[in-house]
């Protein structure tokens, strides 16, 4: 396969007519009249902001890593991708991937699979050296972070990168959070946790593990840092409130996941019932399924209300879990012979709840029960925040915090699942680059509110480190399919990756997902339509009638030269991206 190459003509070439597409008519002529001042609108290099990098939580650099695939230079696509994302191999497997769901390809024939190429790429650097995307020079002063989840250890390799000190304090003996003690291996091998755990550490950060602040640590101390992050999860399982729910073979769905992650001895009954419909829940029956159980998941709204993510349900599903829905659990109690019972009542949709679900209301007079040897309960998690020693009022058992990151008092910050946003990943790392890139200017002496007033926070490091180039977020408009020119799509047909045969899923905790290989990876990238942002094709180049339009070789961009265009418009319309924007002449 030929290398890619730059895109568009070689300037220094005299071309003759045939060698160009109909239409590009001036290639190679010596200028001729200005015809600048005819034009009453005037053509604009102006780029876009891709939905798919709008869409994602922790502001990946899509556009950027995926086009490098597909020109087969993977060191630039690992260097974007690391810029902005400490944990693409996690996120390549478990991200619930809204990037894919906002993609403008969706409308042709399928989304690009964005997710799979960033898998790909984690996997093919999995043993190369770590070396960071940049290294700041040593700012000299130091940040403590509580919380070894997504959004802590994010938030270490940002602010470490930006040139502090990091010390990060973990309660548990193992750094990782809920992927380390909740997530399956068959979802997310360990050692691919583990591998970027250490990238992040290699930057110098110093770990305190089995030191839980507010008991091995008064909060008070972590005050004398230049700056405080908060990161401490959602690791508490509240109480249905129902009879029974203490009796010995009651378990807590997140304890259940962490006991068996962890190794730790944990006796599994032949029939289960799981109660829930989120993503706890469901690892939970998966995990039944691969110890040779036959789960059974109860839930008190319809299979489309589910939280859980609609892949990992219907993978479920797949694999032969029974789900039964719209019950609702109102006592435990012991059985006659060996086991439990539990008592549900039967519930019907009416109307939406608060939140646009549909709201469950009770059947009167009907109801179900179901035996079972164990049962766990998988509704729900909250976050412990009862180290902080009132030093931070709550707001329904969340830490108030503003767009970013920081809470009522100037040096502590926020993220993840002790903040209200929604709890993923994606958005644990995202909300802490926010945290790191507000703390940077915070450390720095700078008014966040001022900033923030301006439209000059930013959101991702390129952005703020001034790395992209491009204009700032705020200034951009979202590049929609109808910007695009669509002729120049050539129908491909969507690659989602392997998976794992159902037989061999029995009784293992082998990856289900498998991935690409590189030329699946590439050739999936070629699929990307690059929206709002040039990808040197040549185009705007080629058409101009009036030669206009010329390479800028040194920033390796096209450039407009007013002089001679005269407004017409072509390079607008024949540019696949929708980079090219036309204004009023005159218009600021």
């Amino acid at each position: 396969m030929n290398k890619s190459k730059a895109l568009g003509p070689d300037i220094q070439h005299l071309y003759t007519y045939t060698e160009l597409p109909i239409g590009a008519t001036s290639i190679g002529l010596p200028p001729g009249r200005k015809t600048g001042l005819w034009r009453y609108i005037r053509p604009v290099f102006e780029e876009k902001i891709p939905p798919c990098q709008d869409a994602c939580p922790l502001g990946n650099w899509i556009q950027r890593f995926v086009t490098m695939v597909a020109q087969d230079k993977l060191d630039e696509a690992w260097w974007a991708l690391k810029l902005e994302n400490p944990f693409p191999g996690v996120c390549g497997r478990v991200c619930y991937h809204p990037c894919e769901e906002a993609c403008n390809r969706k409308e042709l024939d399928g989304s690009t699979s964005i997710q799979a190429i960033e898998r790909y790429l984690a996997d093919h650097f999995f043993n190369a050296p770590f070396s960071p995307p940049i290294r700041r020079e040593k700012q000299g002063k130091k940040a403590a972070v509580v919380g070894s989840g997504p959004a802590g250890l994010a938030c270490a390799y940002f602010l470490a990168m930006m040139g502090y000190g990091v010390s990060l304090f973990e309660a548990l003996d193992q750094l990782g959070g809920i992927p380390q003690i909740g997530i399956p291996a068959y979802r997310l091998p360990r050692d691919v946790l583990n591998k970027e755990i250490g990238d992040i550490l290699s930057l110098g950060i110093e770990v305190k593990k089995g030191c839980r602040v507010g008991v091995d640590l008064p909060f008070s101390r972590l005050l004398g840092h230049d700056a405080v992050f908060l990161a401490t999860g959602a690791h508490l399982e509240p109480p249905l409130n129902i009879p029974g729910e203490e009796y010995e073979d009651v378990y807590r769905g997140l304890k259940f996941l962490s006991s068996f992650n962890r190794k730790e001895s944990i006796e599994v009954g032949e029939k289960v019932l799981v109660i829930g419909g989120g993503n706890v829940a469901i690892d939970v029956v998966r995990t039944l399924f691969r110890l040779n159980r036959q789960p059974l998941l109860l839930y008190r709204r319809t299979s489309a209300e589910m939280p859980a993510f609609s892949e990992e349900t219907h993978e479920a599903l797949e694999e032969g879990v029974e789900m039964q829905y719209l019950l609702s659990p109102t006592a435990i109690r012991r059985s006659k012979g060996k086991g439990l019972v539990l008592e549900c009542t039967k519930m019907r949709k009416e109307g939406l709840d608060e939140d646009g679900r549909a709201r469950v209301v009770p059947i009167e007079g009907e109801s179900a029960s179901f035996q079972a040897d164990q049962i766990i309960l998988a509704t729900g998690e909250a976050p412990d925040l009862s180290y902080l020693d009132q030093v931070l009022h709550l707001t329904n058992g969340l830490i108030p915090v503003n767009e970013w990151g920081q809470a009522s008092h100037d040096k502590i910050f926020a993220g993840g699942d002790i903040i209200d946003q929604p709890w993923t990943v994606s958005e644990a790392i995202g909300s802490a680059k926010r945290a790191a890139i507000a703390i940077d200017h915070y450390l720095r002496g700078e008014d966040l509110k001022e900033i923030a007033q301006e439209g000059a926070m930013a959101r991702t490091i390129r952005e703020h480190l001034g790395i992209d180039g491009n204009a700032p977020r705020e200034g951009r408009k979202i590049a929609a399919i109808q910007d695009l020119n669509l002729n120049y799509c050539v129908p491909r047909a969507r690659r989602q990756g392997n998976k794992l045969s159902l037989s061999d899923r029995v009784g293992s905790f082998d990856e289900v997902n498998l991935g690409m290989a590189h030329e699946e990876a590439r050739q999936e990238a070629e699929r990307c339509l690059s929206c709002g942002v040039c990808r040197m094709c040549g185009n705007c180049y080629l058409f101009c009638p009036d030669a206009a339009v010329t390479l800028d070789t040194e920033a390796h961009r096209y450039v407009i030269d007013y002089e001679y265009c005269k407004g017409c418009g072509i390079c607008h319309t024949e540019c696949p991206v929708g980079a090219i924007s036309i204004q009023s002449e005159g218009e600021v």
